[in-house]
């Protein structure tokens, strides 16, 4: 009886050490259209990672070689965009020079009948080929933020620690944290929302309530 009473004993105590060096986290993902209609991350996997050495130092190069790549990118797509306003500008005064109603200025629903009519034709291509080139330029940040998350999240695949999946009202339960710094991770694609959570917290004992929203999803390394 006494070896049975210490033995519970001893199993309480590492119970408790364990529990002690351990947390819980919980909360909710949710995020909002352009409309503002809240949207639930209903059934959304969401991934628990340790701030591990290894980890810290192959997130570093990912998003050092992000800003590598979407940088040129962006430059791009500012100088496309000074030429597209300088354009439509150019367009703009000639249709005033010819008395075009201001509210018909600017209109890219024009024909190119129109545009010769308005004596400007190589205005009007001008105006056009700087805003399909504004158009490309954003089109590539895109392509090259697309990549580096699907980059991302196979580099949290690999080194995530837990795995859960939520709720059909978008709620979360992660138990047995470790104590210490470690990211959430989540990303929710719908026709309407379309987030991506990457959030630095500080597991603790207990049970901590941390959700996943509009706000704290400016957190993502991986903006343009």
């Amino acid at each position: 009886s006494l070896r049975l009473t210490a033995g519970l004993l001893l199993f309480g105590m590492a119970f408790l050490w364990g529990c002690s060096r351990s947390g819980a986290l919980s909360g909710e993902i949710t995020t909002r259209t352009p409309s503002g209609d809240l949207v639930r991350g209903a059934r959304t996997n969401l991934y628990l990672v340790v701030s591990s050495e290894a980890f810290e130092r192959e997130w570093a190069a990912l998003v050092a070689a992000f800003r590598v790549e979407v940088g040129p990118a962006l430059e791009w797509q500012r100088t496309a965009r000074l030429r597209a306003d300088e354009a439509r500008f150019a367009w703009d005064r000639a249709l005033a020079a010819r008395g075009t109603p201001a509210g018909q200025r600017g209109r890219w629903t024009l024909t190119l009948r129109d545009a010769s009519a308005a004596g400007s034709p190589q205005l009007w291509r001008n105006a056009r080929g700087a805003e399909a080139e504004a158009f490309q330029a954003q089109r590539r940040i895109w392509e090259i933020t697309r990549t580096h998350e699907e980059f991302a999240h196979t580099l949290v695949e690999k080194h995530a620690i837990q795995r859960v999946q939520t709720d059909e009202t978008g709620r979360y339960v992660i138990v047995k944290a470790p104590i210490g710094p470690a990211y959430l991770y989540a990303r929710l694609r719908e026709k309407d929302a379309n987030a991506i959570w990457f959030k630095p917290v500080q597991v603790q004992a207990g049970t901590q309530w941390i959700d996943l929203t509009r706000e704290n999803q400016r957190e993502w390394s991986l903006t343009p």
